[in-house]
């Protein structure tokens, strides 16, 4: 009988709290034994709903790894209604090496999914979460940051998309985790990423961004800890009335809400984080270093909005990312529908 790629050390289904690992089988120089030990927690106090708690899905986002970490730590069976699932460092390999990408097969986790238990050991794990685990999911939180290369003011996402129900559960779920805004995708959102594979399974999920710039934030480290809490509580997966929190929905309406670098040089950005902008306002200057005698290039905003994400490099190379913004929206039109 063939061995599964992935197996779980711990029972994910009776009442209790336990930690392990999934059993990643694979071998290559450094994991000469076979097996990527990839961490899982579970606790359950009762028969009620399912929460899923990712974090690491980038290895260098660490305001989402203390927070699942401290999770795990902290709650006891008690306190929750149904089970807690938590993976605090979904992409390991890529945890160790301080990389947003494996560095065994160099791949994204969040354009992994749904995933091949055949493939390299990112699709194995993507695979195992959309297989395994979202079937028996109702409410998911994927934390992440803006790692190494840029830095975020703290924010919930979602898709704007989905049957008007479904639309309703993810505008509760945003305003639930109380991030100070939510940003609403469509255009620019991913089929490869976890987000993506909530969304085939039914299951409302808030991703987030909280700070960045490979280091801890600890303004966004809480404003994470509180809101995972909370949307837990709303979502009848732990005990107690979640505290009442609102949250300013923001659109990314589509690609020119991004600032990429159209030339190589160094970037000097005109607008900081927070900053509402109007199109065609100055996002900053880039400065070619291998002709000292070009002048710099201007940058504009293509679309108006508040300035959601920075650059921390200023180093770029043509189509680097360098900034983005999202516009303002109601409740009434994400209900609606945007996608």
């Amino acid at each position: 009988m063939t061995r599964p790629p992935i197996s779980c050390s711990i029972d994910l289904e009776s009442p209790g709290k336990r930690v392990g690992f999934l059993r990643l089988a694979w071998s290559d120089v450094e994991n000469a034994y076979g097996v990527i030990p990839v961490p899982i927690a579970v606790v359950r106090g009762g028969e009620g709903p399912t929460g899923l708690v990712t974090a690491g899905v980038h290895g260098d986002e660490y305001e989402g790894l203390l927070i699942a970490r401290r999770l795990i730590a902290e709650i006891a069976p008690a306190e929750v209604a149904g089970r807690l699932i938590v993976m605090p460092g979904v992409n390991w390999p890529a945890v160790l090496a301080r990389a947003r990408t494996s560095p065994i097969d160099q791949q994204n986790m969040n354009r992994a999914f749904p995933g091949d238990a055949q493939d390299g050991p990112t699709a194995m794990i993507a695979d195992f979460i959309e297989r395994v685990l979202l079937p028996g999911v109702d409410v998911a939180i994927d934390l992440h940051s803006g790692g190494t290369k840029s830095i975020y003011s703290p924010c919930g996402y979602v898709y704007g998309m989905g049957a008007p129900a479904f639309r309703a559960n993810k505008l509760a779920a945003a305003h639930a985790f109380g991030a100070p805004a939510t940003v609403v995708v469509t255009a620019t959102s991913s089929s490869g990423s976890l987000s993506s594979a909530c969304e085939r399974h039914g299951v409302p999920m808030v991703a987030t961004e909280l700070g960045g710039g490979a280091r801890l934030d600890a303004g966004a480290f809480r404003i994470g800890r509180d809101g995972t809490r909370n949307l837990l509580r709303h979502a009848g997966v732990l005990r107690g009335a979640p505290v009442p929190t609102r949250t300013a929905l923001l659109h990314t309406r589509s690609a020119e809400s991004f600032v990429m670098a159209p030339i190589d040089g160094l970037f000097e950005p005109a607008r900081g984080l927070g900053e509402d902008v109007a199109a065609g306002a100055l996002a900053g200057m880039i400065w070619p270093m291998d002709d000292l005698e070009r002048p710099p290039v201007e940058v504009p905003f293509a679309a108006a909005g508040r300035v959601l994400c920075v650059r921390t490099t200023p180093l770029v190379r043509r189509g680097d990312f360098l900034c983005h913004t999202g516009s303002p929206i109601g409740d009434v039109e994400f209900l609606d529908g945007l996608g």
